[in-house]
């Protein structure tokens, strides 16, 4: 941290990998911007996604969760020249009150509001969440252009499959928006079929889902890479698919193909931010979305009514051929 410099511009990175994801083009409209030098700071975990990364200049990570006096201390001693924070918590924006930092910018949810000098409601708002950024943003830079996509290139060697693959993301927080392991495993069979090797990446506790899925078919990757190592196999991949998860928005800020599934929540506010982001989700559901962690109509029909066939006409497409 000693090489920070002073009046840089801090942007505060979530812990949750999705929302992490969704700070990328926030960074890279501030790049489009002219703005620098760039300090991320937040867990290490998602700001070292980052490193060596051309969207920001700094990081700052921790590996224990700060309290918004510890956090001041550290804006203090490098005196920011404003603090960017669209977490939706109120530690980093009081933090950012506490350190004087003369420009503060967020969302007001969490009361996060009144210690900011540019805020808007995030909740309440409507739209993609990335352009409910960028109105806050627009406030302090009326000239600013179109919310960018994140363009996030990994910057790291793996060693893909001969043959093209594409990855597949059957894990999420909410088991209500998981479509069913048993659907996603007739999927990679399709796959298979057609020349293509499948890849599948989860976290450590979703090994079993995704062996339940591989079975010795595709290759199971869950728990065993970095995220920036997730990263580049999505960027190299021919096609991602998933669940409205974490590591849906990261494949799209990498710029891969994404398809991903709906039924709990909502594409016209989640849809991952990218150029070639799609989203599937079954017609006609009433409960559809309910916006639960878990699912309390029998059966779950917004993720069970989807099949694997339904799916693999617009996968295939979107995959192109193998040969």
């Amino acid at each position: 941290m000693d090489l920070i410099p002073l009046n840089a511009t801090w942007v505060r990175f979530p812990r949750f990998v999705g929302d992490a994801a969704m700070q990328m083009p926030v960074l890279r409209l501030l790049r489009m911007l002219g703005i620098g030098p760039i300090v991320i700071w937040g867990p290490r975990m998602t700001v070292e996604i980052l490193k060596g990364s051309d969207l920001c200049d700094f990081i700052v990570p921790e590996d224990q969760k700060p309290s918004a006096w510890t956090m001041a201390r550290s804006l203090r001693q490098y005196q920011p020249a404003r603090s960017i924070h669209f977490t939706k918590s109120m530690r980093p924006a009081f933090a950012a009150w506490l350190a004087k930092v003369p420009e503060r910018i967020g969302v007001s949810e969490s009361l996060a509001g009144f210690f900011n000098t540019i805020s808007r409601p995030f909740w309440s708002a409507k739209g993609p969440f990335l352009l409910r950024y960028h109105h806050v943003l627009r406030q302090r830079w009326p000239e600013s252009p179109d919310m960018p996509f994140a363009d996030f290139k990994p910057h790291i060697k793996i060693d893909t499959p001969a043959q093209p693959y594409v990855v597949m993301m059957p894990g999420s927080t909410w088991t209500s928006k998981m479509w069913p392991a048993d659907a996603y495993r007739q999927l990679l069979l399709l796959f298979r079929s057609e020349g293509f090797q499948v890849v599948i990446l989860g976290s450590p506790e979703e090994v079993g889902l995704c062996d339940a899925i591989a079975q010795g078919d595709g290759i199971n990757l869950a728990g065993k890479t970095t995220l920036k190592e997730a990263a580049a196999w999505l960027h190299q991949s021919r096609l991602a698919i998933g669940n409205d998860s974490g590591l849906s928005h990261l494949a799209a800020a990498t710029g891969t193909k994404t398809l991903t599934f709906y039924g709990a929540t909502d594409p016209e506010g989640s849809l991952p931010w990218g150029p070639y982001s799609s989203e599937m989700r079954k017609a006609g559901i009433s409960c559809s979305p309910c916006f639960k962690s878990k699912c309390f109509v029998k059966n779950h029909p917004c993720m069970t009514k989807l099949t694997a066939m339904d799916v693999w006409v617009t996968a295939k497409s979107l995959a192109g051929s193998s040969q």
